[in-house]
């Protein structure tokens, strides 16, 4: 009975924590770039596997019924691209990959805050006052040497789709800057660190990046109907581990009850 309520209780919280990222996903379903997280659940063994020590208490059908699940992390799912929309805004780009590669771009951004340097596949991009471009929360987009790119308004500025942003002076096309564009296929390698960023976590920069699209943005990549099925189907497996340890608590409290009066 106690391992019943274990196991219902145990079902609950792994329920909870993947209702939690699912309704972040649906938080972000108008955010630029933004890539959905999905729930890793991990089995428990039984008490007997989990400490070979204590065989001698061996039960063959509490083995075979297990300790449970776990909601062990999340991952992100860094492979589906969102939708482009087309704004006709310069400095909105895009990164678009080549799927047999199965790599995935970034672009390279220093934090307004500093630190070191983070990854983003939000695209929208707009001048600062002393010609940076940053991001709206005011990150700083930067070229293959790391520096921030600088452009006059004045100018007349277009972006090719190898990243390199150039403008035509005098007549003739003269290159700017080469924004810097990353591709990993260590998807396990970067993290999530707020802000629609993302940081090296051990992930190598191991492939041809994308191309830039200027003019576009990459939408987010949730799927809104998706996510909202699997919430229904989250809240009513929650909802029946919860109902499962009300009723064993129950029939747990009537067999004591039931013990006490015959003892008396």
């Amino acid at each position: 009975m106690i391992n019943g309520i274990y196991l219902s209780t145990m079902g609950a919280l792994a329920q909870s924590g993947r209702h939690a990222t699912i309704s972040n996903n649906l938080a972000n379903v108008n955010t630029s770039g933004f890539k959905p997280d999905w729930s890793r659940f991990r089995a428990i063994p039984a008490e007997n596997v989990w400490h070979p020590e204590r065989r001698i208490l061996w039960d063959e059908i509490l083995a075979k019924t297990g300790g449970g699940v776990w909601n062990e992390t999340t991952a992100t799912n860094l492979h589906r691209e969102g939708p482009f929309q087309q704004t006709g805004n310069l400095f909105d780009l895009a990164l678009h990959d080549d799927p047999a590669t199965g790599a995935v771009s970034f672009f390279a951004v220093q934090p307004s805050w500093g630190g070191d340097v983070r990854f983003t596949r939000a695209g929208h991009f707009i001048v600062g006052d002393t010609g940076e471009l940053l991001t709206p929360t005011g990150d700083r987009l930067l070229d293959i040497d790391g520096d921030p790119i600088v452009v006059d308004q004045d100018w007349d500025v277009h972006v090719r789709e190898d990243g390199v942003v150039a403008a035509v002076v005098e007549g003739e096309t003269v290159p700017i800057a080469q924004i810097a564009v990353v591709a990993t296929t260590d998807h396990r390698g970067l993290t999530k660190v707020g802000d629609n960023l993302f940081e090296l976590n051990g992930a190598e920069w191991d492939a041809p990046p994308g191309r830039v699209r200027s003019g576009y943005v990459e939408q987010s990549a949730t799927h809104a109907v998706e996510e909202m099925v699997n919430m229904i189907e989250a809240s009513r497996v929650y909802e029946a581990n919860m109902k499962f340890v009300t009723m064993q608590d129950d029939t747990l409290g009537q067999t004591v009850r039931r013990i006490a009066a015959v003892s008396a």
